[in-house]
């Protein structure tokens, strides 16, 4: 904990290990963590799997990279300086505006994350 899961589009390998490096990078420097507790997640949507204000595939807007946070609750700060730093990594790993990428952040109770059948708290 945390883990990242990242919705992207048919991404390659190589943007993938760019992604993976400075969100990571990015995360650890925000929340001041190391590295070895984070964990990457990838999920492709292919053309066609993506509808936005009422529009699916090609008539949607364009594609936005959606990647979701799931760490301990930390202060907005925090949260903030890591959303700018994910961003970034994105943009340039994955050749996209700012605008296109969305970070969310779902908090969790150390009391909620189980690791080998035990609670983290």
């Amino acid at each position: 904990m945390p883990f990242i899961e990242i919705i992207d589009r048919d991404a390659t390998q190589e943007i993938r290990e760019v992604a993976t490096k400075d969100i990571t990078d990015g995360l650890c420097q925000a929340f001041d963590i190391k590295p070895e507790i984070v964990t990457c997640y990838y999920f492709s949507a292919p053309d066609y799997s993506y509808g936005h204000a009422g529009k699916y595939g090609e008539n949607a807007e364009n594609f936005r990279v959606f990647i979701k946070v799931h760490a301990f609750p930390r202060p907005q700060n925090a949260k903030e300086t890591a959303a700018r730093a994910i961003t970034e990594a994105a943009v340039r790993a994955y050749g996209v505006t700012a605008k296109n990428v969305i970070v969310y952040f779902f908090d969790r109770a150390p009391s909620d994350a189980f690791h080998a059948g035990v609670a983290s708290a």
